[in-house]
């Protein structure tokens, strides 16, 4: 029994395995991206977090050549130097071709590493991709976490990023309503102002009816003055009569 036994096998023998491993790592660090199946994607995952814990220690002057020499062990890469000329191309030119896209040494160490100086392990991501058709074995990518990636404690300060958004848009609708505010003061005016005009024509209209009003009752007093003296002239006529 395997008690306590972490090593996936994989259905290999120890050196078919760490050489597996170790090329799926270079692998992973010169296309920065694999597909494989879901066991090796996690034993490979062990590796590379690894390797790049060795990468973050060779950052120091003291440490470059030790930890170069441990990770290019590890991953089986030696260093190469002499390129013969080939095909009217110099050695100069593939051995600068070669660091610059096959070293894998050079690309951990210079590339890599330095893009996780602030991040406390998790440097690769594990993306299930469903089962193989075939075999029916699971898939899934190997990749590393991207430097757009914020780590967890970061990405806690997104909700106050949105908060300020919205105090942003809030300072602006009250600036719009500041400057909205002279428009709506001169509108108020030229509405008291029409009011007080229809005031004053109301007055104007109250005071012709009163006085037409009084001329119409002066004129009705001496109307019932000669009805009344018409009829008193009448009522002597009758008496005399009698």
């Amino acid at each position: 029994m395997r008690h306590r036994k972490r090593t996936a096998k994989l259905g290999r023998t120890s050196e078919h395995r760490t050489a597996l491993l170790a090329n799926l790592v270079c692998s992973l660090i010169k296309h920065r991206k694999i597909r494989t199946t879901l066991a090796k994607a996690k034993a490979a995952r062990v590796v590379a977090d690894k390797m790049v814990t060795l990468g973050k220690k060779g950052q120091e002057k003291d440490n470059t050549i030790q930890c170069r020499r441990l990770v290019a062990a590890r991953l089986q890469q030696q260093p190469r130097h002499h390129f013969a000329k080939h095909n009217g191309v110099s050695g100069k030119v593939q051995r600068d071709e070669w660091r610059q896209n096959e070293d894998v040494v050079r690309i951990l160490f210079e590339d890599i590493a330095p893009t996780f100086a602030e991040r406390n392990g998790g440097y690769t991501r594990v993306i299930k991709l469903g089962r193989r058709r075939g075999d029916a074995a699971e898939m899934a990518i190997l990749e590393w976490v991207q430097d757009g990636d914020s780590p967890v404690r970061e990405s806690k300060n997104a909700p106050k990023a949105k908060e300020t958004k919205v105090e942003a848009v809030t300072e602006e609708v009250v600036e719009e309503s500041t400057t909205d505010e002279p428009t709506e003061e001169a509108s108020s005016e030229e509405v008291t102002e029409e009011a007080v005009t229809e005031e004053a024509s109301e007055e104007s209209t109250e005071e012709a009816a009163t006085e037409e009003a009084a001329t119409e009752e002066t004129s009705e007093e001496p109307e019932a003055k000669s009805e009344e003296s018409k009829d008193e002239s009448k009522s002597d006529d009758e008496k005399k009569s009698d």
